[in-house]
Parts: C-alpha cells; structure tokens; sequence
C-alpha cells in the first residue's frame, strides 16, 4: 500500500482545526493537527464568510509550517447535524438466477435505496438534499438475515438495512466556496458526530443499546447504536459557549469573567461541590465573594436540561431506546467538565462514561472527530466497511442564611 494522505477540516465555533493525516506503507499513521482562533462561525454556521476564511488561511498556514510533506488538494470536512436528515431504509434487487453477490452488486442496492428514499420523501427535500453517508445495517440474501458483509455470498436476491444520512446542499455549496478561497476542492463531506464514533470505538467495543453523545463548544449529537449500527441521530443547538453565555446572563459578569469561572470552578454535578469553599467573582474593579458552587449550579441545570432533552426524545422514538439503553458513551470538549459522566448516567439511568480519542498522541475527547475522519476514510478505503442569582453573596455561609437557601435549590436539581 503506498502513502496515504488525509486532510480534515473542523470549522468549530471556537476554533477551527486542520489535520493532515499520513499513513504509510506499513499502515502507521502520524496526524498533525493545528488550530486557528474561530471567525465567523456559529454552532457548524458559517455567519460570516470573509472572518471563516481568513480563519481557514491562518489554520491552513500553519500546517504547511509544521509538516515537511505537501498538503492534499482536496479535503474531507466536518458537518454538524444542523445542516442534515438521517432515515433508516430498506431495499432490495433481485437476480435472474442465483449468482455471486459482487461490490457492484452492493453499490446497485445502495443505489437503489438513495433513489428511493430521494422519491419517498419528495421534489422539495430532492432539491435541498444531498446523500452524503449510506451506512449498512444488515444484509439479507434470500431469508438469511444479519450479514455484514455480503460479498461472495450466493443468492437471487439482496436486500440491504441502512441508515442514510442526507445534508443540505447550500451548505456544502458554501464550504466549497469556502475552500475555493484557500485553493482546496471539496472532497466529502463527513458528520461529526459519526466521525466521533469512529475516533473512540474500537475493534474490541461492541455498541449494542448504547447511547453516545457528542458534546462541542457549540453543539450536542448523539447517536444510538443497536448490534454495532447507528438506527438513530440527532442534533441539538447546544454547547458549552451556551453554558457560559448562561453564566454571563446569571451573574451579570463579562463573558471574559465568565469564561474564567468556567474553566477555572466548573462542574456538572453541583452535589459533589464543597458548599461552604467561596471563590472571587470580579466586576472589573470590583470584587464579590460567593459559593463556589454557584458555578456548578449554573452548569448543572443547564447539563440537566440537554440529558432529559435526549432522554424525552429518544422515549419520543422508541421507548426501548430507554429502557434498553445499556451505556452512554460522552466525547466532545465539552465532555471534559468534571462530574459530566455522572450527571449524564442519574439523568439517562444507564451507566456513563467519558471517552477519549483513540490515537495514542491525540488522546482528548475534542479531538475525536478528527482522528474518525482518518480512521473512517481508511476504512472505505480498504472496504472493509460498506458503509437569575443576583444576591449579595458575602454573608458567613456557615450558619445557614444563604447557604441553606442555596441547597435547597440545589435538592431540585435531580
């Protein structure tokens, strides 16, 4: 196998990365990834389209300063579920007699399945759409059901389970403008959330019932698996600048401020927060001490609202997606909160935990994403997949008064 070079661009909200990956004959990969402060991005929305681009130039002209390799010309981008549908289909072909199933032969059921979901779902969505993933469920060949793989299989007819994933075509028609303006086509495009999986999972992980939830600066996807196959998506407009916008609103602090007490006290689950430990909130020139569990408090019911959310919308869908739910698989920057993981499994009543990437040098949840691409491009490649508290806060704490007050808000909190 000669080298393999793979370029991948996350136009995040507060930052925007670039990564080159590059494997080699031997298939040892090394990705390099850089970063450039976010422009004109909001929530995977370009709403601004020169401050998006200078911000790709100075990602982009980083990488080219770190890496001694030339840099693909074209580039798989992530998309978030904002700009997408996803629907589980079913279809079928039949043969004249019993025959050898081939690559082509699967590539005219998925073909087939496109073209019937496209008809299915009407003129309107078919001028707005664009199928960018068809992801195999099962295989049936004659009455014999759950194969994964087909190929060389013998049979009269093949019918294929997917679940298709569809993005709207003004914005992948903005993202090629976008990359036009750095002298870069458009490879494909891949949902971040899916490349998520593929950045965490690995080949002795069986996802069966089991939930996973990616948590980014601007927005929550999640996933729910069944026998390894994702069977339902979703995209929620939520992020941790929500949280600290949340924070901003609350306090009435600057957003730097509130930045601060994000990163510096933050934490999900505001009962395992000492109530009597005070920390400083500055007002510019002016200075508050408060309860440190303010901030976990803030944090905590807007975490608690997003997992009832998810949890309501997948009874919504199938109320087995609840009560079979087996794991919760968190990734995503925001996932790094403390305490994130046990208010996920109180909310969702299943066990959480907090997944990192699964590239030896990039391990944090954020970059996750990124190491999917890699790894889910490979895949294809080699076929081996087919697929408001405004109080004065200075008071003694420790005999009651506020404090009391302050956990008796906290005992509605679960």
């Amino acid at each position: 196998m000669l080298e393999q070079k793979i370029l991948t661009i996350d136009l995040g909200t507060l930052s925007i990365r670039t990564a080159l990956s590059v494997v080699d004959s031997d298939g040892k990969r090394n990705i390099i990834i850089t970063t450039a402060p976010s422009r004109g991005i909001k929530s995977g929305n370009i709403v601004n389209f020169q401050s998006a681009r200078d911000s790709l130039k100075s990602a982009l002209n980083k990488l080219k300063m770190e890496t001694s390799t030339t840099i693909p010309s074209e580039a798989y981008v992530l998309i978030t579920g904002a700009h997408t549908l996803s629907y589980v289909v079913e279809s079928k072909i039949t043969f004249p007699g019993i025959q050898t199933i081939s690559y082509s032969d699967v590539n005219e059921v998925k073909n087939k399945a496109k073209k019937e979901l496209m008809k299915k779902l009407g003129q309107t969505v078919k001028n707005h759409y664009e199928v960018i993933h068809i992801i195999p469920q099962e295989f049936i060949i004659e009455n014999l059901t759950g194969i994964q793989n087909p190929i060389g299989h013998k049979g009269r007819e093949l019918t294929m389970k997917a679940f298709v994933v569809l993005a709207t075509k003004s914005s992948m028609k903005t993202i090629e403008s976008l990359l036009r303006e750095v002298n870069l086509r458009l490879k494909g495009l891949v949902l971040q959330s899916l490349a998520a999986f593929h950045g965490i999972k690995d080949e002795k992980t069986y996802f069966n019932n089991n939930l996973m939830i990616y948590m980014g600066a601007g927005n929550t996807e999640y996933f729910y698996f069944r026998e390894d196959k994702p069977v339902l998506s979703k995209h929620i407009p939520f992020g941790g600048e929500d949280i600290i916008d949340f924070i901003v609103q609350q306090l009435k602090v600057s957003r730097r401020e509130a930045e601060r007490l994000f990163k510096e006290h933050g934490s999900a689950y505001a009962f395992n927060v000492n109530p009597e430990e005070v920390i400083t909130i500055n007002y510019g020139v002016n200075h508050k001490r408060v309860p440190k569990v303010l901030i976990p408090i803030f944090i905590h019911m807007q975490l608690k609202k997003l997992f009832k959310d998810i949890k309501e919308e997948l009874h919504s869908r199938d109320p087995s997606f609840v009560s079979e739910l087996n794991r919760v698989y968190l990734t995503g920057g925001l996932s790094k909160l403390p305490d994130v993981d046990l208010l996920a499994s109180k909310i969702l009543k299943a066990p959480a935990v907090v997944m990192n990437s699964k590239d030896e040098k990039l391990k944090a949840p954020s970059f996750a994403p990124i190491v999917g691409v890699t790894n889910y491009v490979l895949s294809l490649r080699n076929k081996k997949r087919l697929s408001d508290i405004k109080e004065d806060l200075t008071k003694d704490y420790s005999k009651g008064g506020l404090f009391s007050g302050i956990w008796r808000f906290i005992t509605d909190l679960i």
